[in-house]
């Protein structure tokens, strides 16, 4: 509208006609530009009087300007209706701004200020045209430029405000994603960190298996403590750590060390007193592992009571930061699992040690049973042929056992066959194989031994015995005497078959001939 009443819109193009049509149009949209304004500021409060007033504005511009246009009427015949309409609307639509005027925004207001301005301007100019006011220039473009600028001013103040709050909002999602990438990266290092340790217990598994086959394959304790000895550093580094074993004083005597270990660190031993430390239990989630790590190594069946046949002391592991919590409780776990495992294997070979132990050996005296006799004679009798050796062999009965039964109890017999058993024990060489036969009866295979060598030590024990009084409960009882049978290969029989029963007829012409005594045959 501006342009189109100024004398520049005729440098721009020379169509007077034109320019007025486009000065009217300009001139009828205004009430609709206002009426839109406030609808859309007043849409709270569902201003419909601002809805029809912009809806008729425009069906009057459109109908002024076509009418105009195909020549049915004049245009400026439409400037009169125009203005009546036009003083209407401005008057209703201030009155409704005006009830709501101090609900609006500070940029509303200002606006509606600029709009009041143009309003007046035009209303003013609407007198002047009409008569009611003496002629004198009017600056409604004056109005419509406060107008325009305080348009601009409003829309350059909210794109300044658009443009702060995207600046904050880039400053805030630039953190947000530096946060994130942190985040992620921390994330991406715990699962490395948690990788590497899954890789190291399932390395330390595969060791750990290998060490219980290696304990599994052993025939003693004392052969698997010493496997698992070379074994428990291998296992638990790069954790310090030391093994005490409980020796036959009843003392932990540590074994074994690996890494920083002074026995500050590890005062298992004080004094010369065995001082245990509370066993490590399995860390729960949030639970905090102390610096050191404490772990029974059981073995049963055992004779040492409650106590442990060996300790595990470890230094708490140091991890990476993340995996502190997590990773220490999955260590100690796996720890207190594998000392199980090891207590568990080596439980089994004491109790496969114990059962081999039952079946060679004889329960109430200690002594090799008929089984291990036999199968040890067997061999002894190859041994002798290959080398060409003596090899002995005495059967020794107590002399009047059922009577001494009879006349004790069993329990009293029982405490005989032992001592008699305990001196075979002491009376023969390492290298012969002592053994209860059966009931009173004992049996002695002696490899390399001649017949007189052999006959020598019967009658040693034989006197012993007779001069070792019996007692029982306190008990002074009557004096225990044995029998004995000699014999010898080849001395006593060329044929090792025979050679039993040359043992066993010397000992039956013992018997005859008054017992306790010795009797050796030869051919």
């Amino acid at each position: 509208m501006l342009v189109a009443e100024s004398q520049a819109s005729l440098l721009i193009a020379y169509a007077p006609l034109t320019w007025d049509y486009l000065a009217a149009g300009s001139y009828y949209l205004i009430p609709v530009a206002l009426a839109l304004l406030l609808h859309q500021w007043l849409s709270e409060h569902r201003p419909l009087l601002m809805g029809w007033l912009w809806k008729f504005h425009l069906m009057f511009a459109v109908a002024a300007l076509g009418l105009a246009l195909v020549g049915a009427v004049d245009l400026s015949s439409t400037f009169p209706v125009f203005d009546g309409l036009l003083l209407v609307s401005l008057l209703l639509m201030a009155g409704s701004a005006g009830v709501r005027f101090k609900r609006l925004y500070l940029e509303q207001q200002a606006l509606l200020l600029s709009c009041a301005l143009l309003a007046g301007f035009l209303v003013a100019d609407m007198a002047v045209a009409h008569g009611f006011i003496p002629w004198a220039p009017v600056p409604v473009s004056w109005g419509a430029l406060a107008f325009s600028l305080a348009v601009v001013s409003i829309s350059v103040w909210h794109y300044g405000r658009t443009q702060k709050a995207l600046q904050e909002l880039t400053v805030d999602l630039e953190q947000k994603v530096a946060e994130r990438t942190e985040r992620a990266e921390t994330m991406v290092q715990r699962e490395v960190a948690r990788s590497r340790l899954l890789a190291l217990e399932s390395s330390k598994g595969q060791k750990l298996a290998g060490v219980i086959a290696g304990l599994q394959d052993c025939f003693t304790l004392d052969q698997a403590f010493d496997l698992l000895l070379s074994a428990l550093p291998v296992l638990y580094l790069p954790t310090d750590g030391c093994f005490y074993r409980l020796t036959k004083a009843g003392q932990y005597e540590r074994v074994l060390s690996w890494g920083r270990v002074t026995e500050q660190a590890f005062p298992l031993v004080m004094d010369g007193h065995v001082s245990l430390l509370e066993p490590t239990t399995v860390p729960v989630r949030h639970q905090s592992v102390p610096e050191q790590l404490c772990f029974y190594l059981r073995v049963e069946p055992d004779n040492n009571g409650d106590r442990p046949a060996g300790v595990l002391l470890l230094s708490r592991p140091e991890l990476a930061e993340g995996l502190a919590e997590y990773g220490t409780a999955r260590i100690v776990a796996w720890v207190h699992q594998s000392v199980e495992k090891m207590g568990i294997t080596l439980s089994g070979l004491v109790l496969r040690e114990q059962l081999q132990r039952f079946s060679y050996e004889d329960g109430l005296t200690g002594l090799k049973n008929r089984r291990h006799f036999d199968e040890f004679f067997r061999h002894e009798r190859e041994v002798s042929l290959r080398t060409g050796s003596p090899l002995s062999l005495l059967m020794l009965d107590i002399d009047h056992f059922k009577v001494f039964n009879d006349d004790h109890g069993h329990e009293a017999g029982d405490e005989a066959l032992k001592m008699v058993g305990d001196m075979l024990g002491q009376y023969f060489r390492g290298s012969d194989t002592v053994c209860r036969y059966g009931g009173e009866e004992f049996a002695v295979l002696m490899p390399g031994a001649p017949l007189d060598e052999a006959r020598l030590r019967a009658e040693a024990l034989c006197t012993a015995v007779a001069n070792t009084p019996m007692i029982y409960q306190g008990k002074a009882l009557s004096a225990l005497t044995i029998s004995a049978g000699v014999a010898c290969w080849p001395e006593s029989s060329a044929d090792f078959d025979e050679l039993f029963r040359a043992a066993d007829q010397a000992l039956y012409r013992a018997k005859n001939a008054g017992r306790n005594r010795v009797v050796a045959t030869s051919v």
